[in-house]
C-alpha cells in the first residue's frame, strides 16, 4: 500500500513540474542555435521553454554541420583546414546548461571567443606540421653525419 501511495505522488510531482527557460544572446546577434542538434531559431532568443534539465546548446555561425563533417571528408587540404577552424569555433561556443523549473537560463555567445579558439587551433596544427619536419630534418643531418 505504501509502495502505490509513494508511487502515485512522484507521478502527480512530475505531472506539475514548471518549465525551465533558455535565453540564449550574442555578439553579434543572427548565430544559428541548436539545442541538443534540434534548431530553436537565430539569436537573439528570449524564453525559449523546455523541460527542465541539462541540455547541450551549440552555435552554428555560417555552415550547416552535415556540410563541414562532408568538406572534412572529401575536400583538399585548403578547404578540410576551413571546415577544421569552423569546428574550433562552434566547439568554443558550445555548452552545456541545465535548466531547472521556474528559472531562465542565459547563454551569452561572443564572436571574439570564437575566433580566438580558431586561432589557437591554427597554432597548434602549424606548431605540430612544423614539429614533425623539424624532427625530420634533424634526423636527416644526423643521419647523413654517420653516413660519411
Amino acid at each position: 500500500m505504501m509502495n502505490v501511495l509513494t508511487g502515485l505522488l512522484l507521478v502527480l510531482a512530475q505531472a506539475d513540474v514548471s518549465p525551465g527557460f533558455l535565453t540564449v544572446s550574442s555578439k553579434p546577434a543572427g548565430f544559428a542555435i541548436f539545442v541538443e542538434g534540434k534548431s530553436i531559431g537565430r539569436t537573439p532568443i528570449e524564453r525559449f521553454q523546455f523541460e527542465p534539465g541539462r541540455y547541450w546548446v551549440t552555435v552554428v555561425p555560417n555552415d550547416s554541420l552535415e556540410f563541414l563533417y562532408q568538406r572534412l571528408r572529401t575536400a583538399g587540404i585548403g578547404t578540410k583546414l576551413a571546415a577544421l577552424w569552423s569546428l574550433a569555433r562552434i566547439s568554443a561556443a558550445s555548452t552545456q546548461v541545465e535548466l531547472l523549473p521556474g528559472f531562465e537560463t542565459k547563454v551569452e555567445i561572443d564572436q571574439t571567443v570564437m575566433e580566438k579558439s580558431a586561432c589557437r587551433a591554427k597554432w597548434l596544427v602549424g606548431g605540430t606540421v612544423t614539429g614533425i619536419f623539424g624532427l625530420g630534418l634533424l634526423v636527416g643531418l644526423v643521419a647523413g653525419l654517420f653516413a660519411r
